[in-house]
């Protein structure tokens, strides 16, 4: 479904002005978001924890008081008063010399405390009517994703943090972000604690690897690895490769892999790039792990009921592919690592075993909780590649032990996001920052989804 904040907000019946998306830039509110119908939309008052909403308020605030000339000259006056009151307490510290002269001046000091005071909450009082959702007198809008991640842009987490007004990437600028406790990250920079990124691409999108299944009477059957279904069928929710196995397991001679893939494609490239940006200006550890194995370990569990040497064969096979994709990301790694090189970053990948051992020894006593995994998929054939997923996010406090980590990736990852949280919490603090896909040359469907000819790969 692609819509847009323009959209849902059409769809909902309440007026642009009623919302905090008036706020936004006309782009951001119009650009296409490809996504589920899990839109809501909620009080702003009930998610006022997600202090970038705040923020709004108190930079709009700051602008009043540095564009009223008595609010500045107030403050002038203020200062030097305070300047002859240190003076004098230099020289006299317990002030006994100069009573009568250090009484008057705090006198007018507090005068002047109080005159300022008072024009700061005038100042409220007139943003109270713009920005009134943020103390509840008028309720405002905002809409919320899987009841997880608010609509929101990059211009909100310039303005809670100012220093990501120094990356470097127009497009982020243009599109909304789906936001979660950003204030997390507001209190890590303020306060220097360290920071980890963690995000990236997917091994391959639809289209990209095909599955050939040869049956012993000659049948041949094509499926998508990415979304399991037969290729005849990609539009169509039917007919999975998972169930043909289940089903046919028994008359399949041959199963072989037609990788199309032919490169990186510039969503591809972005969703590594934003992390070495981001990660450059926050002096954040950047986390990327390549997924080829949790596609080998789906795989594998698909095919468990194959002849042990048959399917070791397959899975031989489907590696050798994935390992050809990996190391495509791997160079553009390469590449991005030269361009940034102030970001230190570590890959999670299938041929990197240290880095797998590590990740598997630290994940393991978050993942003891047997009622609590039962409950994290309800699909059992990809349930050790979904706990990759979910786990994957916490790569930067394996690696680092960083207390605070931020996810950067596309709003699909809002789920694992969530999930990753339940499974790790009190470990970390975990903020979200997800985008949406990029529509494809074709206008409609996404880069991920776009058939081969509009990948736009770079």
């Amino acid at each position: 479904m692609k819509t847009s904040i323009d959209e849902l907000l059409a769809q909902t019946g309440v007026p642009l002005k009623d919302t905090i998306y008036t706020l936004s830039e006309d782009p951001v509110n119009r650009a296409p978001i490809t996504a589920g119908n899990f839109f809501c939309l909620e009080s702003s008052e009930k998610w006022q924890k997600n202090s970038w909403i705040q923020s709004r308020f108190q930079e709009r605030l700051r602008e009043k008081k540095r564009q009223d000339p008595t609010y500045q000259r107030l403050l002038e006056m203020l200062a030097e008063i305070k300047e002859d009151i240190a003076q004098i307490k230099a020289k006299d510290p317990k002030g006994y010399q100069h009573m009568p002269q250090l009484h008057n001046l705090r006198a007018v000091r507090h005068g002047l405390e109080s005159s300022l005071e008072e024009l700061t909450q005038y100042y409220q009082s007139e943003l109270g009517q713009e920005f009134a959702s943020v103390y509840g007198i008028h309720d405002r809008k905002l809409l919320v994703y899987k009841n997880t991640v608010c609509l929101g842009s990059f211009a909100d987490l310039e303005r809670q943090i100012p220093v990501l007004q120094k990356v470097e990437l127009a497009w982020l600028r243009k599109i909304p972000l789906l936001l979660h406790h950003t204030d997390t990250l507001k209190k890590a920079v303020e306060e220097k604690i360290p920071i980890g990124l963690v995000g990236g691409p997917c091994l391959f999108g639809v289209y990209e690897m095909e599955i050939v299944v040869q049956h012993r009477d000659g049948q041949c059957f094509s499926f998508d690895f990415s979304s399991g279904r037969h290729y005849d069928q990609v539009r169509h929710n039917a007919y999975e490769f998972a169930d043909h196995v289940e089903q046919c397991g028994g008359e399949i001679q041959s199963i072989h892999f037609r990788n199309w893939k032919r490169g990186v494609t510039s969503q591809e490239h972005d969703s590594l790039e934003v992390l070495f940006a981001v990660g450059t200006v926050l002096h954040a550890k950047v986390a990327i792990p390549i997924p080829d194995l949790s596609y080998l370990k789906y795989l594998s569990t698909v095919t468990a009921s194959l002849e042990p040497s048959f399917r070791a064969a397959v899975l031989e096979e489907f590696r050798v592919e994935a390992h050809r994709i990996a190391d495509l990301y791997l160079e553009r790694i390469e590449q991005l690592k030269r361009r940034y090189p102030e970001v230190e970053v570590r890959v999670l990948h299938d041929r990197d075993r240290e880095a797998c051992e590590e990740f598997y020894t630290q994940r393991e006593k978050f993942f003891q909780n047997s009622g609590l995994i039962h409950r994290l998929t309800a699909k059992r054939e990809k349930t050790d590649a979904i706990f990759d997923y979910i786990s994957m996010l916490a790569l930067p406090y394996y690696f680092w032990k960083t207390p605070q980590v931020v996810q950067i990736d596309n709003l699909d990852e809002t789920d694992s996001y969530r999930k990753c949280k339940k499974v790790h919490k009190g470990a970390f603090d975990l903020t979200a920052v997800l985008y949406p896909e990029k529509i494809s040359a074709d206008g409609e469907l996404t880069i991920f989804n776009a058939p081969l000819k509009y990948k736009e790969y770079t």
